[in-house]
């Protein structure tokens, strides 16, 4: 079996303007030691497995049945292990819904992806939601995330160069706004000034905000994307 380790991963995404929606947990945050899903890395065989789970979560909701119940002791040690993740709901090649509660893990990844499934279906306030009807035509994406790490830099043309395209996902927080990107967004905006400017406007700010002061607070995260339909790589 193979290990897909964050070194060695690919993100082939479509370039797409994946906006996903943020619903806070209001749960607390993890104590300290809490086992952490870190290095982030997935078997073939667990990846495969969140998505069904995800599926077959969305298909007993959607029907007006009652949510699975998941035996953690029939799952893998490193799906009980904390993790946030975004799963994304896709109809064809438009998106149908993107949702994740929080950037900080605070429960088993196994239980974020169903909770983060049932959100992107009914929950993203941009879409009407997805009914049973369609399920079968939706394609379900999963993004796991490491842990959120915040980015010290000196002022704007610091965090210019400190920035990695194509490979970090970016948070950018203001005292008014958070809103953040995926790594795969870099293939819309290569340009790290631009991809900054666009974050700002994202979440309502002046395109300028990343350079305005007070500065922002910047972190950066990377995920482990799969998704139904292909091999993982």
């Amino acid at each position: 079996m193979r290990e897909l380790l964050l070194g060695a991963m690919v993100i082939g995404l479509a370039a797409i303007l994946l906006t996903c929606g943020l619903r806070l947990n209001q749960e607390k945050a993890p104590a300290a030691g809490t086992d952490t899903l870190k290095p982030l890395s997935l078997f073939e065989s667990e990846q495969v497995y969140l998505l069904q789970l995800a599926r077959r979560h969305l298909e007993a909701v959607l029907s007006g049945g009652s949510p699975m119940v998941v035996d953690s002791s029939h799952v893998s040690k490193r799906l009980n292990q904390h993790a946030a993740c975004f799963v994304s709901l896709f109809k064809g090649e438009q998106l149908r819904g993107c949702m994740i509660d929080d950037f900080q893990s605070h429960e088993p990844l196994v239980k974020n992806v169903r909770r983060n499934a049932v959100l992107a279906a009914t929950g993203d306030e941009r879409f009407s939601p997805v009914t049973i009807g369609e399920l079968d035509a939706i394609r379900i994406e999963i993004s796991v995330l490491d842990v959120p790490q915040v980015l010290k830099f000196e002022g704007p043309d610091d965090l210019l160069e400190k920035l990695h395209p194509g490979a970090d996902g970016v948070v950018l927080t203001t005292e008014a706004a958070l809103s953040t990107y995926l790594p795969h967004i870099w293939e819309t905006y290569p340009d790290p000034a631009e991809f900054l400017s666009h974050l700002c406007e994202k979440q309502g700010a002046a395109a300028d905000c990343w350079k305005r002061n007070p500065l922002p607070q910047i972190e950066i995260y990377h995920v482990l994307h799969f998704k139904e339909g292909e091999s993982p790589h």
